[in-house]
């Protein structure tokens, strides 16, 4: 089976499972409290983002010839082997979920996302990495923490 092929099957895929999860979304009980989203609204906005990009994958495809792709494509493809990045990372995602249960989710996510920056995503500038790790520990700690009032993992040394 071709590539263009591959990919209309998983975005069918990818629609019956925003389908299967919006049907279990309607069993979550409605807001208690007048004037707040309630429990059903991440829910819902995940299953409407899971099923505009599954159409635009699906689309996409459509608009694709099944037997576009070139032979110097796929000899180039074949000469990659292992993606030692994608394996680098999920090595430090799994360092960083075990550093979040350790030291907690601020702590952990200053100490591992430079670490993502300069690997996964390959940025060099010292600058760089400081600013985004910072805005992002702190950013998500005050979202969760302070506005929307849910507990993070504090770990368990502190």
């Amino acid at each position: 089976m071709s590539k263009p092929r591959d990919e209309r099957l998983v975005a069918i895929c990818f629609l019956l499972l925003a389908a299967i999860w919006g049907y279990l979304t309607l069993q979550i009980p409605s807001a208690t409290i007048p004037g707040t989203p309630g429990p059903r609204f991440f829910p819902w906005l995940l299953v409407t983002g899971l099923v505009i990009l599954s159409l635009v994958m699906l689309v996409g495809n459509w608009r694709q010839p099944a037997g576009e792709k070139t032979v110097a494509a796929e000899a180039s493809e074949a000469k990659r082997g292992i993606d030692w990045i994608g394996l680098g990372t999920l090595a430090m995602f799994f360092v960083y979920i075990w550093m979040v249960d350790l030291i907690g989710l601020r702590w952990g996510t200053l100490v591992m996302m430079p670490f993502f920056l300069f690997v996964s995503f390959r940025l060099r500038n010292i600058l760089e990495i400081a600013l985004i790790t910072v805005v992002l520990a702190f950013g998500v700690d005050f979202i969760f923490r302070v506005l929307l009032k849910m507990a993070l993992p504090t770990g368990s040394i502190f």
